[in-house]
């Protein structure tokens, strides 16, 4: 819980805000409130950089490749491995007045999961994810990851589900005994790609006998170039380019805390 509330602390509109209240309340020290008022804008046009934003998310995102850019591995028989692994963070709760489970914009991990599976890489689907951080929701999310599996046609049979992990870090020390325990050596390992570098850290070090194979999606930056002249726009903060800067240094935060807490 603290680690999240200190995270959004740490993001491009939160220091903005901070350094804003900072120059209202200096305002008698003309100096330093122009300081803070000026830093705030400086970190709002940075932040809100497309150019910025684009390239701390590609390097991250290009850590791992694709399966599908290694056809020969993607297209071989038997299995690639004993079970997909896909974590939580894609789907929203069926609460009213939605009819179904939904996607979020994470989505696309149960969708490739069950892509995989109906190509016959894993006879299984792990589904991973408890109750969020802050215990809000119906139900754990490894439960509506089931149910979007199932209408998806993967049967009830084929799913094996988590319900306690929170983070990623509880992902990793939940599942070492439940994948020894099914026989687990070799996993496909499903999330955003943006996340794959922290996961495959977390799971590298928690189930060192295990093989993870990492099969990343959710692909935010891709290999379509506009014309340098529809690129200038990208000098524009926008409300999306916020957001994905925050995800993006979600990501850095995360794996220098992981790293200096050692879990990766």
């Amino acid at each position: 819980m603290l680690y999240s509330l200190l995270l959004k602390l740490l993001y491009p509109t939160s220091i903005a805000l901070v350094l804003l209240l900072a120059s209202a309340a200096l305002r008698k020290w003309k100096t330093a409130s122009r300081g803070c008022f000026w830093a705030a804008v400086a970190v709002l046009l940075l932040c809100g950089n497309g150019w910025v934003v684009k390239y701390s998310t590609r390097y991250l995102e290009r850590l791992y490749p694709p399966l599908a850019s290694e056809p020969s591995t993607l297209n071989s028989q038997p299995p690639l491995a004993d079970c997909i692994l896909v974590l939580g963070g894609g789907t929203v709760a069926k609460i009213p007045p939605r009819p179904t489970v939904e996607v979020a914009e994470a989505g696309d991990r149960v969708l490739y999961a069950a892509y995989l599976f109906r190509n016959g890489k894993a006879p299984r689907i792990l589904c991973t994810a408890g109750i969020a951080t802050g215990g809000f929701g119906p139900r754990p999310e490894a439960e509506d990851m089931a149910e979007l599996l199932d209408n998806l046609g993967v049967p009830n049979s084929a799913i094996v589900k988590e319900t306690a992990a929170r983070n990623t870090h509880e992902h990793g020390s939940n599942l070492h005994l439940m994948l020894q325990e099914l026989g687990v050596k070799r996993v496909l390992l499903v999330t955003s790609a943006l996340h794959m570098p922290r996961s495959m850290g977390v799971f590298k070090r928690s189930c060192p006998e295990i093989e993870f194979i990492p099969a990343p999606t959710d692909f935010r930056v891709v290999d379509l170039e506009p014309p340098w002249y529809r690129q200038i726009v990208n000098l524009i903060p926008t409300p999306s380019t916020y957001v994905q800067f925050s995800e993006t240094m979600h990501e850095y935060l995360g794996m220098a805390y992981y790293r200096l807490r050692g879990w990766i």
